[in-house]
């Protein structure tokens, strides 16, 4: 049946066979020196893997736009199987959960013990929320559960939702529109207050000494006010990062032209690692906090400035530690809403502006103290790196 075939095409046939099970599409028979059915042969094989091959191509770009979908979605998607046998896992679940890619659904367990069985319990469609305690915090996940068939086998589509930080960001979006709408209507009231009062300054020269201290008082008031509110428009004006390749050890240095104090010391893993940062916005942020450690502490001041690559979570780690008197429970629950403020000339503002530029990186910055021990700032941002 195949005796049209010499020894030597049949041999070529059989190995274009194989490269097509391996997927290997790069490989052709050659066509030059065959005459006839075998060369038709040859042609229609080369036909059919140029095919395959553009098909692949098709696919894999496909494939890698659906992936960078999925990567932007700001929730922790894990593809499994029936028995927890990990199948995809978006980059969201890589980074906010364990830092690492795992291979079955019980590696979770470390995060939180019976999380895994908690995720195998959901009916589809079904939700549950789960405190689980993170980085020394108690967090709120929102877990759910999809189950569809593919080639007759149930796959499992798990979606985590970090609750926390999905008030904290909605808190915060609504703290901006509310400060915007404050401001602006304090400024309009604001204007023609001082305005009128500067008229009447210049004109009251010949009047009572007593009218033209009134008129002086609300003229420099209503510009004290008007100051003081349009540092709180900054809380609505914020910038998204402008990310650039930084230096830890240059970041470092201008905190050092700032803030030489011998009390002051400052640790870094590895000077000329770079990450990808706003470095003006974590600069300030850094700023805001070193500044307060500093004004907290009175006498023998020590104040610790580390910076490090948390490699298994993919984080890039920065604390500020002091020795001050620490901060209440009360003065804690409270020490990021805007506004307040423990200083007596405090604005309120920097601590709050400083969690807004964290966040907006994708970071969490949090707060350890209690009275008589001293405060740690720590801020966590998602780490992209190079050597």
């Amino acid at each position: 049946m195949i005796g049209w075939l010499s020894r030597k095409s049949i041999e070529r046939v059989k190995r274009m066979i194989r490269t097509l099970r391996s997927n290997d599409l790069t490989l052709r028979i050659p066509e030059e020196n065959l005459r006839g059915a075998e060369r038709a042969l040859a042609e229609e094989i080369n036909d059919l893997i140029n095919d395959l091959r553009k098909k692949l191509l098709k696919q894999e770009r496909r494939s890698g736009q659906y992936e960078a979908l999925i990567n932007t979605i700001d929730a922790a998607l894990i593809v499994a199987d029936g028995n927890g046998e990990i199948l995809f896992m978006n980059q969201k679940a890589v980074q906010g959960l364990c830092g690492f890619r795992i291979n079955n659904l019980s590696s979770l367990d470390t995060l939180h013990n019976g999380l895994s069985k908690s995720l195998l319990a959901l009916a589809p469609g079904q939700s549950k929320l789960v405190t689980i305690n993170k980085e020394g915090k108690e967090t709120q996940l929102k877990i759910s559960m999809v189950r569809y068939g593919v080639d007759g086998h149930d796959t499992l589509l798990f979606s985590i939702e970090n609750v926390n930080q999905l008030m904290l960001q909605n808190e915060i979006e609504a703290q901006r529109k509310l400060v915007s709408v404050l401001t602006h209507e304090i400024m309009n009231s604001l204007s023609p207050i001082i305005s009128l009062s500067e008229t009447l300054c210049e004109s009251a020269s010949n009047a009572e000494e007593d009218t033209r201290i009134a008129l002086n008082v609300i003229k420099q008031r209503s510009s004290g006010l008007l100051s003081f509110v349009e540092n709180y428009r900054k809380l609505a004006r914020l910038a998204p990062p402008k990310y650039n390749w930084t230096k830890i050890g240059e970041l470092f240095e201008d905190l050092r032209k700032l803030y030489s104090a011998p009390y002051i010391r400052y640790e870094i893993d590895d000077m000329d690692l770079e990450v990808r940062i706003d470095r003006q916005q974590i600069l300030q942020v850094l700023i805001n906090i070193i500044k307060n450690a500093v004004e907290a502490c009175s006498t023998d001041p020590a104040i610790i400035v580390a910076a490090k690559i948390d490699y298994p979570s993919h984080k890039f780690i920065i604390s500020v530690s002091d020795n001050g008197p620490g901060i209440s429970t009360e003065a804690k629950d409270r020490i990021f809403i805007p506004f307040y403020t423990t200083k007596p000339n405090g604005s309120g503002i920097g601590l709050s502006l400083s969690r807004q530029m964290v966040i907006m990186h994708g970071g969490s910055l949090y707060l350890d103290s209690s009275e008589g021990s001293g405060s740690k700032f720590t801020i966590s941002l998602p780490c992209v790196y190079k050597k």
